[in-house]
This record gives structure tokens, sequence and C-alpha cells, in this order.
């Protein structure tokens, strides 16, 4: 190595460039990881993944593959696309900022059209005969939404721990009840690691504090545990 100081400190300020490169592509990274988790886990799909676990993994198995996928999409066009189109009417009309709905005063309408749509999937999977603890799952997830609606008049609760801790007491309540048709602690940590990874994702881009993603996942996994248990 060189005994030149000159040397050294052009050594030292090329160090002192490359880690701040480095460390802001990791930063970009956990930010791209966040929002992916954000976007792929929304409020607005996660009711039609529940859906999917109980038509794939319990006895509803044995229903052909076109039902099932006739009945998710059913679900999907109900709790995702309605909704959906809600809050971009509402952004053309100037009465939603953003997608995310952050600001949590622009909430309220969104959530009850939300909620009017959970009311009509669990009527849809009555009519069809679903089983009464998917049916009050979808119950459950209107009287989830109601309360959010009041929650937010003051406090914003995370809607994205809100609707996966009710995912979560779905799969724990099917490995309960002893509803899987397959071996159901792989499926509970699962859910449990992503709940996890999705309350982080909200607290790294600071959409919510540590109480709101608490209180959200709690909220959803008492409230649908207890409606499918009706």
């Amino acid at each position: 190595m060189s005994d030149n100081p000159l040397y050294f400190e052009a050594s030292q300020t090329g160090a002192s460039q490359a880690r701040p490169r480095t460390a802001a592509g990791r930063n970009r990274a956990i930010d791209l990881t966040a929002k992916w988790l954000s976007a792929v886990f929304s409020p607005l799909l996660v009711p039609t993944y529940a859906c999917a676990i109980a038509l794939w993994i319990t006895p509803l198995s044995v229903l052909s593959e076109r039902i099932r996928l006739s009945v998710s999409l059913i679900v999907f066009a109900i709790t995702a696309l309605v909704p959906l189109g809600t809050i971009l009417f509402l952004m053309r009309s100037g009465k939603v900022a953003d997608p995310a709905i952050s600001n949590r005063r622009e909430r309220d309408i969104p959530y009850m059209i939300t909620g009017l749509c959970y009311i009509g999937a669990a009527l849809v999977l009555a009519y069809m005969h679903a089983p009464h603890w998917l049916t009050f799952f979808y119950a459950g997830a209107t009287f989830a939404v109601i309360t959010a609606v009041v929650i937010n008049t003051w406090w914003k609760i995370s809607a994205h721990t809100t609707t996966f801790g009710g995912l979560t007491a779905m799969v724990f309540f099917i490995a309960y009840h002893g509803y899987g048709i397959v071996w159901m602690m792989p499926w509970l940590s699962v859910v449990i690691l992503l709940a996890g990874a999705i309350g982080s994702a909200r607290l790294y881009l600071k959409r919510h504090s540590d109480a709101q993603v608490y209180a959200g996942f709690a909220m959803g996994f008492i409230v649908e545990y207890v409606f499918m248990s009706f």
C-alpha cells in the first residue's frame, strides 16, 4: 500500500462515497418490497384470497375447479372491482386524493361501499349454499368495516392489517376445527409471517403507527373469528 497521503485520502473518499450508494440501494429495495407487499395484500384483494383458501384447502375442494374458479371470480368482482371502481370515481370527483385513501377523513364513503359489497358477497355465498362459517366470514368483514368507519372518525386504524387479521382468523379457524384437508401448520406459519411482514411494511412506509397496525390486526382477527363461530 502506498504511503502517499493523497492516496490514502482518495481511498477514504472513494469508500465514503461507495457506502451511501450501497445504503441507498438497500433502502430502495426495502422500499420497493414494502410497496409490493402493500399492493399484493391490499384490502381489496385479501377477501378473494380468503375465498380461494376456503375453496381449495377445505372439503369444498370436492367442487369442480370450474365452480371454484367461478365463485372466486364472483367474490373478486364484488369485493375488489366494485370498491376499486368507487375509489376511482371518487378520485375523479375530487373527493379522494389517492388510491390508498391516505387521508382518514376520505375513507367513509369507500368503506361503506366496501361494507355493502361484503354483504353482497355473503348473500351470494348463502344463495350458493356455502358453509355458514364462510358466509359469516363476509358478514364479519362488514362489521369490521363499519367498526373501522367509526374508529376512523378520530384515529386511522390500519385497513391492511385489519383485513389480513381476518384472513389469519380464517386459517386458524379452519385449522382449529379440523376443516383443513392439508397439514395446516405450514399455512398458519405463512399467514403469521406475512402478517408481520405486512405490518412492518405499513410502518416502514409511515402509513400508520405501531398501535394502529396492532389494533387493526387484533380487530380483524377477533371480529372474523367470532362471526365464523356463530
